[in-house]
């Protein structure tokens, strides 16, 4: 999962892609994916000086999963979010916020005003826009000196911990490589996200501030965890997927994971 240079022929078959599947997963997105830590909005807002006065986008906002955590704060939120079936239960969840509006387009098509907003955050969505034009926009959208704050849930593993060894394989066995990596391979993505930033020429170097978040999953939920990132597999195969993660869940009383939220701070120059 990285901040990938898409070709417009690209751009495109995803959004087909995720057209057709965004009634499905509009639901078990929202229930199974894992919540944002309460201090990375905190740390948004103080850092990036917002008041209830400020004016904040939000590019792929989904559902609203991290939408819902700014939402008693007050400030006005546009949400850019390209899957219909997404918007529509964003709006719904939000359809007594008047301070919080829904435009269904793909971020690259979105006419963005010039120097309007404060703030521009992204949840667990920056890594499918095209870029260079998706810093080029964030910048021609921001306020002089406004900060740009995508921020990633990920689920790390390491070698050394037997349930995460086990649970990989089964990730890789299964193609379920949902927000999730090695942890011998985190910090060459940290400096591949800061080179791209930096390399626009539009933005500062970012500051990587981290949160923490545990959970333990049952076997259940983290079988629906893997749906929700795109599990396509054939209705045996993931069938014998949920049966190796009951397995799993009954030798180790819970499938139990430390998510890293990472979050790249970083200002319009």
């Amino acid at each position: 999962m990285d901040l990938n240079m898409r070709t417009e022929d690209e751009r495109k078959s995803a959004l087909k892609t995720w057209d057709k599947l965004a009634d499905f997963f509009a639901d078990v997105y929202d229930k199974y994916r894992p919540d944002y830590p309460e201090e990375l909005i905190t740390t948004i807002i103080n850092r990036a000086n917002l008041t209830t006065e400020s004016k904040v986008l939000e590019i792929g906002a989904g559902s609203g999963k991290a939408t819902a955590l700014f939402a008693d704060f007050g400030c006005e939120i546009i949400c850019i979010e390209p899957g219909a079936d997404f918007a529509e239960k964003g709006k719904a969840k939000f359809k007594d916020n008047k301070n919080i509006k829904y435009i269904v387009s793909p971020f690259e098509d979105y006419a963005e005003p010039p120097e309007y907003f404060d703030a521009i955050i992204s949840a667990q969505a920056f890594h499918w826009v095209s870029q260079p034009l998706g810093y080029e926009k964030c910048s021609k959208a921001l306020k002089k000196g406004g900060y740009l704050a995508p921020f990633w849930n990920l689920n790390l593993f390491r070698d050394d911990i037997n349930i995460d060894r086990e649970l990989w394989a089964i990730v890789n066995k299964y193609e379920g490589w949902v927000s999730c990596m090695p942890e011998k391979d985190y910090a060459a993505r940290m400096e591949s996200i800061t080179s791209k930033i930096v390399g626009s020429g539009l933005f500062s170097k970012p500051e990587i501030i981290h949160f923490y978040k545990e959970r333990n999953f049952t076997a259940d939920d983290y079988y629906n965890y893997m749906v929700a990132g795109g599990l396509n597999q054939t209705d045996a195969e993931k069938q014998a997927c949920h049966e190796e993660l009951t397995q799993l869940a009954d030798k180790y009383n819970g499938i139990k994971r430390r998510f890293t939220c990472e979050l790249y701070l970083t200002q319009k120059i």
